[in-house]
């Protein structure tokens, strides 16, 4: 379901800690939350995927790809350790849930568990990022910051030429195609659920293009002032712990709605579950449990 748990709580994409440290985080995010390809296959290949990813946006030199091995190995310990426990309770929680009607205090309370997950995973990430972000030279930064600059760039252009109906036939081909990954091919009343949500639910474009900027604001000062160490730990919690003091009251309260009536839609998806759906949703969530009942026990 991804887009659907804990979306908000991410970084913006093309952000610094977007498609480097952000696409890691989203991968062991989905491990727990998105069943898409087996997370055994994808933890056997994450400390190959990650230096991939970050060498997209800064060259490292030899030395910062040894800190940052060390940095993968410790996290993806504790990771194994401490979160995939956890996850596995939210699963079995997500279980449990659905065995009988939704309600909407249900599905919120999953929303904001998941978005927890992705704040305690940066949050234990800060202490390895500081000195990984000090031992960058300017000429690092600017390489990196120019890299998002135009991911950024491409990403406004992108929006500024989609109409609204545009925008609202790209949001549900994703939510049909997410969901399908569960259930199976969607009903047309199920179909006409996720476009009466993309509809009616508020817009947040605007905003979400203004906190992307401020996000980038403050990540770019912090990075230009790294040898502060306490400045550069305070913007890094700030932007990855507690992000939602960047967005502003306004936009909370479009996104809680959005939450809500998301939530609505969704509990009105899962009562009109056919046979086969509600059996192929119970497969996956078991083969998700038994991937990460494995990973767990193979530490």
């Amino acid at each position: 379901m991804s887009g659907v748990l804990g979306a908000e709580a991410a970084p913006p994409k093309g952000t610094p800690l977007g498609p480097g440290v952000r696409r890691w985080s989203l991968m062991l995010l989905l491990l727990a939350m998105l069943g898409g390809c087996s997370p055994r296959f994808v933890y056997g290949w994450l400390d190959w995927i990650i230096p991939w990813q970050v060498d997209d946006y800064v060259s490292l030199n030899s030395a910062q790809e040894g800190a940052l091995d060390k940095m993968i190995e410790r996290q993806l310990r504790w990771h194994r350790r401490h979160e995939l426990p956890l996850y596995l309770d939210h699963l079995n929680s997500v279980r449990r849930d659905i065995e009988g009607p939704l309600t909407e205090q249900q599905v919120l309370a999953q929303m904001s568990r998941a978005s927890d997950h992705w704040y305690r995973l940066f949050e234990h990430l800060l202490p390895d990022l500081v000195p990984l972000i000090q031992s960058l030279s300017d000429e690092q930064v600017e390489e990196m910051l120019l890299q998002i600059a135009k991911e950024d760039r491409e990403l406004r252009e992108k929006y500024a030429d989609m109409t609204l109906e545009q925008r609202i036939k790209r949001a549900n081909k994703s939510m049909n195609k997410s969901l399908k990954k569960w259930l199976g091919p969607l009903s047309p009343s199920q179909k006409a659920v996720i476009d009466n949500y993309n509809r009616n639910r508020h817009s947040t474009l605007e905003l979400w293009l203004a906190y992307r900027a401020d996000w980038y604001t403050h990540f770019s000062d912090a990075l230009r002032h790294r040898a502060d160490t306490e400045k550069l730990e305070r913007e890094l919690t700030l932007l990855l712990v507690t992000p939602n003091e960047l967005r502003g009251e306004r936009y909370l309260e479009k996104i809680q709605a959005n939450r809500q009536q998301l939530a609505r839609g969704l509990i009105q998806i899962h009562a009109s579950l056919s046979g086969r759906q509600q059996s192929k949703l119970e497969r996956k969530l078991d083969d998700l449990a038994e991937d990460l009942e494995y990973l767990i026990g193979k530490d």
